[in-house]
């Protein structure tokens, strides 16, 4: 007889986070990144254009006398995020318990991943627009090239160094033609290199409430400067540690650090699709919240 306890199996999976690469690529690389503890309240200072002022000391040593308006923090608003419920058969569980359930793991956090750069990339196309930093291909040009590198980082060079190209697919095979169609010749590494810029090519492709889309649009691209002397990276992305919930699932500890991620276990046997088998169904989920702190140091471009 199989013994099956979703407890137990809640155990076995742990926490559905690689601890080698805790975040998703592209959120490390263009956010600064935190975690929350369950009760914590997050806030954050959005980055000022303030003039620089001086004013000049008298003889008498008079002061010219200015209003002060205190800076107010925003509070940051966690947002609730499930994956669909994937399905082990028992029959599965019985043969090769570890190997299957570590599959699914690697599934959940794979989704919850991709579902991440979706959001992260939504956050910082809003912001780039309402500041203007868009930039398109202009007349007769059919291609994303090195012109158009080069007008992106002019705009927020003043801003933020140490760039981040964020690109679709259709935009990084314009790269990487770039030497076949300009017949340049040269080192694309050597000209990155350069220029200070990191490419990472964003690929995923997340079902959101029942309505695929793609978290970059192959046609179009980021770049963000990610060194800044206030706040540093533009974005900040705080996921919250999760309270252990003993008759759900998850990660069960009464010590430790807590999970950022867990993982409920259903009981059997369940609906899947139209047929009922002996299986069970697992759920991830996460909170987290994000914030477009600096504006400035990011720019877009839309290849049509």
């Amino acid at each position: 007889m199989i013994k099956y306890d979703h407890l137990e199996l809640s155990r076995i999976i742990g926490e559905p986070r690689d601890p080698r690469r805790p975040y998703p690529d592209l959120v490390a690389a263009v956010c600064n990144t935190d975690t929350a503890l369950p009760e914590d309240y997050i806030y954050n200072f959005d980055v000022l254009q303030d003039t620089d002022i001086i004013y000049t000391i008298t003889s008498n040593g008079v002061i010219t006398a200015a209003n002060v308006t205190p800076d107010t923090p925003a509070l940051m608003t966690f947002q609730d995020y499930a994956t669909p419920e994937y399905y082990v058969k028992i029959t599965d569980l019985a043969n090769s318990k570890e190997r299957v359930l570590a599959r699914k793991s690697k599934t959940i956090n794979r989704a919850l991943n991709a579902l991440e750069n979706q959001v992260v990339l939504n956050a910082v196309n809003t912001a780039a627009v309402l500041r203007g930093n868009v930039h398109y291909l202009g007349s007769t040009i059919t291609r994303f090239n090195y012109s158009h590198l080069i007008d992106m980082i002019d705009e927020i060079i003043d801003f933020a160094e140490n760039y981040v190209l964020a690109v679709g697919t259709t935009i990084d095979k314009d790269i990487k033609l770039w030497d076949w169609n300009d017949n340049k010749y040269n080192s694309l590494k050597d000209a990155f290199g350069d220029l200070g810029v990191q490419v990472i090519r964003v690929n995923n492709t997340v079902t959101i409430d029942g309505s695929s889309t793609a978290a970059l649009a192959s046609t179009r691209a980021f770049l963000f400067g990610t060194q800044t002397e206030e706040p540093g990276k533009p974005v900040l992305f705080v996921r919250k540690q999760l309270n252990e919930i003993e008759k759900l699932g998850g990660v069960i500890s009464d010590s430790g650090e807590k999970p950022e991620r867990l993982v409920f276990v259903s009981p059997n046997p369940v609906q899947v699709t139209t047929t009922r088998y002996l299986a069970v169904g697992m759920t991830g989920y996460e909170q987290f919240a994000l914030a477009v702190t600096n504006p400035y140091a990011i720019s877009r471009f839309d290849r049509s």
